[in-house]
């Protein structure tokens, strides 16, 4: 319709002209004159809709490169439609830019609480999105717009290009600054005209470093389990098939029955104090709480090895504070004490002290128990808690121990939120100190 008035307007003023150049065909400068009217309208006309057409061309330029500072203005150019129009549509601008920051801010708030690293890369190599946890974790310094191969860690470095060759789902376990990451590749595609266009990859860093500590103690647990059973099987098996071999004098036949009970009971001791740590450690222990009055519980446990120190001839001195108490679990809390106890005879010679106190300092109930036994080498001090860990081998088997007793005070003070300190010198002797929480 415009274009058709454009013609029609245009045959009117050659019309015009034509009908002007007859009239004053006599009259050359009158001709001139008219001509000169009749064209300096047009002229302007055409002047005045290039500016508001360069005025528009300005205005858009400014919105696409998000320089223009207003959001709404009543006049950009004379065209009041033109005005109403672009306003409109700078506002729905407005809107969609409101609606993506937004969105950007609840991303980075999801993200950022997330403990995971996560990074987002586009199918040109470009970062588009890495949160504060990849930064710190990977202890990189990257920035929005960066092409990935800033990366300088060459383990995320190689599962990330490895992910754009093949652009598949992918997981892998990682070792990166010496801890252990589940690295999740997962690739992004738009759907355009119902085809899925590829447009990037999202990795995700999930750190199972303590998850892998577990597996390898259960592993640890599992070996070291099977191989202190195995001892007294082997011994077990060695004695029976010597008594089932033939006749035997009555001496030789008390002789290795008798080992078999002894091997026996040593597996007995070992299956009971593994079924012990492992209750010790699962979720579901209940606890029988109550408050204990922790000198006569050591006191109790003196009675019970009374038989053990004076079939070594040690002594034993006690300084114990009248109605020490906390809060605990008192079956548990006297295998803790006889386990040390035990201890203290089983590497202390004959004719030597073992000295218990107990006293209440700041906010705790603390008892130590100290013995001139043969010590621990500094070295072996962080490792006596572990299972099966045995300072002295030799001397733990002939006492009958299972390796697990440390192991038991230590996960049995954990859960009654009690602290244990070790002070040792070779050839002088072992402090085991406890910290409980006032009852």
């Amino acid at each position: 319709m415009k274009f058709n008035k454009l013609i029609i307007y245009g045959f009117l003023y050659v019309v015009l002209l034509v009908s002007v150049g007859y009239l004053t065909r006599n009259k050359p400068l009158l001709m001139i004159g008219l001509y000169v009217l009749i064209t300096i309208p047009p002229l302007y006309y055409f002047y005045w809709i290039n500016q508001e057409y360069a005025k528009m061309n300005d205005v858009l330029e400014k919105i696409i490169n998000n320089q223009l500072e207003k959001s709404h203005v009543e006049r950009f150019v004379s065209n009041r439609k033109f005005n109403a129009n672009l306003n409109r549509l700078m506002r729905n601008i407005d809107k969609m830019r409101l609606i993506k920051e937004e969105d950007q801010l609840a991303i980075e708030i999801l993200t950022n609480n997330i403990t995971s690293p996560i990074i987002y890369i586009d199918r040109d190599g470009k970062i588009r999105y890495v949160n504060n946890q990849f930064l710190n974790s990977f202890e990189v310094n990257l920035e929005i717009n960066d092409i990935y191969e800033k990366l300088r860690n060459k383990t995320i470095y190689k599962f990330i290009d490895d992910a754009f060759i093949f652009e598949t789902k992918n997981i892998e376990t990682l070792i990166i600054n010496e801890r252990y990451y589940q690295a999740n590749a997962i690739p992004v595609k738009n759907k355009i005209n119902n085809h899925y266009t590829f447009i990037g990859i999202v990795f995700i860093f999930h750190d199972i470093t303590e998850l892998k500590k577990y597996e390898n103690l259960q592993r640890e647990f599992l070996a070291d389990a099977s191989h202190e059973l195995k001892t007294p099987i082997s011994a077990i098996k060695g004695a029976s098939e010597i008594l089932l071999s033939g006749s035997h004098p009555q001496e030789t036949i008390k002789e290795f029955l008798t080992i078999i009970k002894e091997e026996n009971d040593r597996m007995e001791r070992i299956v009971n104090d593994i079924l012990l740590l492992s209750r010790l450690e699962s979720a579901n222990l209940t606890l029988n709480l109550e408050k204990i009055n922790l000198s006569e519980l050591i006191l109790s446990v003196k009675n019970m090895l009374n038989y053990r120190l004076i079939n070594k001839n040690q002594t034993l001195h006690l300084d114990l504070t009248e109605n020490l108490a906390t809060t605990g679990d008192y079956e548990r809390l006297k295998t803790v004490f006889l386990n040390l106890l035990n201890n203290a005879i089983n590497y202390t010679d004959e004719n030597k002290a073992i000295y218990i106190k107990s006293y209440y300092q700041d906010n705790y109930a603390v008892v130590s128990i100290r013995d001139e036994g043969i010590g621990i080498e500094e070295k072996t001090l962080p490792h006596i808690f572990e299972r099966f860990y045995r300072v002295d081998k030799a001397r733990s088997r002939i006492t009958g121990g299972t390796g697990l007793g440390l192991a038991i005070v230590k996960s049995t003070l954990d859960i009654h939120n009690a602290k244990i300190e070790v002070k040792s010198k070779v050839n002088e002797g072992t402090e085991f100190i406890i910290y409980f929480n006032k009852g």
